[in-house]
């Protein structure tokens, strides 16, 4: 690692807690799961090489968020070349750009969910996470836990219910 450990460590931190915001601004701007990965790949690269340009006395995911707007440009111009694609021009990408996540609000669920989720019993946080990761469907979920979809569903639905009543249960303390 090049430059101070200390301030290292504090950008990998910011980074980590970064990545869920990232993560939706660049999927608002894009549309796509797999070119939002992308870019946020990319964008997590380009933190990395310019952290030493990132003031602390800054808001950190502010300085996120501009680099993976360049990012999502740079990606646009890129897949621009492709006659196929879609592709947005600067002025309806910046105009998407300038509504910025507000994340920051909603630290208090995002940290109760958290909570509820680590309580849960693991089986049944794994169920929850393969259902909602975006992955796979629930038929072929049901075939790798042998049971009918219905009972999937009606699984899921209890566990979403507990899982809703132990954020609020959070919220309200």
């Amino acid at each position: 690692m090049d430059g101070n450990s200390e301030t290292d460590s504090v950008i990998v931190g910011e980074i980590s807690k970064a990545q869920t915001p990232l993560r939706a601004y660049i999927w608002k701007l894009v549309g796509d799961r797999h070119h939002t990965d992308d870019i946020l790949q990319e964008t997590n690269l380009v933190i990395w090489q310019k952290r030493a340009d990132w003031d602390s006395a800054t808001v950190f995911l502010k300085w996120a968020y501009r680099i993976a707007y360049f990012q999502t440009k740079a990606h646009f111009r890129d897949a621009g070349r492709d006659k196929e694609r879609l592709v947005f021009t600067d002025a309806v990408l910046e105009t998407l750009a300038k509504d910025t996540p507000r994340f920051h609000e909603n630290s208090a669920l995002e940290d109760a969910l958290e909570h509820c989720l680590e309580k849960m019993d693991s089986s049944k946080r794994s169920l929850l996470m393969q259902r909602y990761d975006g992955e796979n469907s629930l038929e072929t979920i049901a075939k790798l836990h042998n049971r009918q979809p219905n009972t999937l569903s009606q699984m899921l639905r209890r566990l979403r219910s507990q899982l809703s009543s132990c954020i609020e249960a959070q919220t309200q303390n």
